[in-house]
C-alpha cells in the first residue's frame, strides 16, 4: 500500500482509485520535479499492482519534446484529457488543476541567483533526476551560475552506485538481502521518501558485509523504481 500526505489536510492516506486499480496523476507542464516524482511514483505504484497513468497541465493533444522525457528516463504523458476524474495531483500549492482527492504537495520552483543566465545542468541529465530525488519534500531546489546545487555530488554519487553496480555483477548472482530491500520499501510506499530511499540505497551499496551477488540484486530491484541507469556500465570493458 501506497500513502501519501494530502497537502490540504496533512492527514496520511492511502492511494485509492476512481475506477478498478487505475490512478490517474497530472501534474504543472512547467515543473521537472513534479514530473520526476509524478514518474516515481508510478514506477513505485506498480509494485503494488496499480496501474497510472500520468497527464501533465494544460492538457495537450500531442507532446513535441519525445527526447526531453527520455533523458530523464520518463515515458511521454497521455496525450489529451484525462477519462475520467484525478485521483492525484503533484505540483505547487496554489497551482490551478483538477481537484483531486489527495493533493500532494511537492515545491518544485527552483530559486535561481541567475535569473537572466541560463543555469548549467549536469552533463547526466540523470544526475539532475538524482538530486531532485534527494531534496526533502519542502526543500526548495536552488540554483546559481555554477548550476543546480548538489549536482557536483550527485554526478559523483551516481558515478560510484553505477561502478559498484558493474562491479558487483561480476559474482555469482543472489538472493536479495530482504533486511536491507524492506525499508527502501518501505520509505518509498510512506509518501514516496526518496531521499530516504537514495540514503539507505548508497549504504547498501558500499556494505562490504553484503555478498556482490546479492548487493547487485538489489540495486537493480531498487533502480526500477528510481531509474538512474544504476546497470549502465555492466560488461563494459574497464579502462
Amino acid at each position: 500500500m501506497v500513502r501519501l500526505t494530502d497537502s490540504q489536510t496533512g492527514k496520511s492516506e492511502p492511494v485509492t482509485t476512481s475506477i478498478g486499480r487505475r490512478v490517474r496523476v497530472a501534474y504543472p507542464s512547467r515543473s521537472l520535479r513534479a514530473a520526476i516524482i509524478a514518474d516515481t511514483f508510478r514506477r513505485v505504484a506498480g509494485r503494488h499492482h496499480l496501474t497510472v497513468t500520468v497527464h501533465h497541465l494544460p492538457y495537450r493533444a500531442q507532446v513535441a519534446d519525445a527526447a526531453g522525457y527520455g533523458r530523464y528516463n520518463m515515458p511521454l504523458p497521455a496525450a489529451g484529457q484525462p477519462d475520467g476524474a484525478i485521483d492525484l495531483y503533484f505540483g505547487e500549492d496554489g497551482d490551478e488543476g483538477p481537484r483531486a482527492r489527495v493533493h500532494v504537495l511537492h515545491p518544485a520552483a527552483v530559486v535561481d541567483a541567475a535569473p537572466r543566465r541560463p543555469v548549467p545542468h549536469p552533463e547526466d541529465p540523470l544526475a539532475l533526476r538524482l538530486v531532485l530525488l534527494s531534496l526533502a519534500a519542502d526543500e526548495p531546489l536552488r540554483a546559481d551560475r555554477a548550476g543546480y546545487h548538489g549536482a557536483a555530488d550527485a554526478t559523483a554519487v551516481l558515478a560510484e552506485l553505477r561502478a559498484r553496480t558493474a562491479t558487483c555483477a561480476e559474482s555469482p548472482s543472489a538472493p536479495m538481502p530482504a533486511e536491507a530491500i524492506a525499508p527502501i520499501h518501505a520509505a518509498l510506499d510512506a509518501d514516496l521518501d526518496t531521499r530516504t530511499a537514495i540514503r539507505l540505497l548508497v549504504e547498501l551499496a558500499r556494505d562490504e558485509k553484503v555478498a556482490p551477488g546479492a548487493r547487485f540484486e538489489a540495486l537493480a530491484h531498487v533502480d526500477r523504481f528510481l531509474a538512474l541507469d544504476l546497470s549502465r556500465d555492466v560488461g563494459r570493458a574497464g579502462p
